[in-house]
């Protein structure tokens, strides 16, 4: 008798965000005309600047990295220049090469940036069956339009279970969907795993909202979870 073949499950992501409302900023507007009368009343025109200097927040946001556990570094980016790159030859922590890169960037140039990008990769430690793989980004503008928040991090989570394993053979990898296919072969079985890996998503956004109050002086912080995405 031929045995039943099980459809690998689709390899979905789940998607939320962060927007902190930070204290002690500045708000620049027109002071005269049309122009000051739009911003005084609509807010139109006027700029929010944010007591945090680019280097400052660095240092404040690496902090965060490190408490978090996401130290393997794909990106620092400041004003749209790429500062420090994800190394295929580099060892899977690199946060401290990170932060040595953007302070001798900071130290070399004379003027002062505004817009700050850092992107990183984590992993929860929990059920391996809750378990997900982390893409966290966090954007930080010194002056932006006033009402913005002035950070926001952007996190996107994948179960670790439908990822291949460092090492595994595609061979190995093919099998192991096969089993997970098998285990999970109805509807509610699924649900329930989908509903596993929303809880650990949900624990991590808070956890990371914590940090971050605790790493900066937050007005107000707002979590979003998007909805389900798949993967092409």
């Amino acid at each position: 008798m031929k045995q039943r073949e099980y459809r690998p499950i689709e390899v979905f992501t789940l998607s939320g965000s962060l927007e902190l409302r930070l204290k002690g900023g500045l708000v620049e507007r027109p002071g005269e005309g049309v122009a000051h009368w739009l911003a005084s009343g609509l807010g139109i025109f006027s700029k929010q600047v944010e007591k945090y200097g680019v280097g400052e927040f660095l240092e404040r946001f690496f902090r965060f990295l490190r408490e978090t556990r996401l130290q393997n570094i794909l990106l620092v980016e400041l004003d749209y220049n790429p500062v420090y790159k994800d190394k295929t030859n580099k060892t899977k922590d690199d946060l401290n090469d990170a932060i040595i890169t953007a302070r001798k960037h900071l130290s070399d140039r004379d003027q002062a940036e505004n817009k700050v990008l850092v992107s990183a990769l984590g992993k929860t430690r929990m059920d391996p069956m809750k378990d997900l793989h982390l893409t966290v980004e966090g954007q930080y503008y010194r002056k932006h339009g006033f009402g913005k928040p002035g950070i926001e991090v952007r996190v996107t989570g994948i179960p670790s279970v439908l990822l291949p394993r460092r090492k595994e053979t595609k061979i190995e990898y093919k099998a192991r969907q096969a089993g997970l296919a098998r285990r999970l072969n109805d509807t509610r079985k699924l649900a329930r795993f989908r509903k596993g890996c929303e809880k650990t998503f949900g624990i991590v956004l808070r956890d990371y909202a914590a940090h971050l109050e605790g790493v900066f002086d937050a007005d107000t912080t707002e979590k979003q979870v998007s909805s389900w995405g798949s993967i092409p």
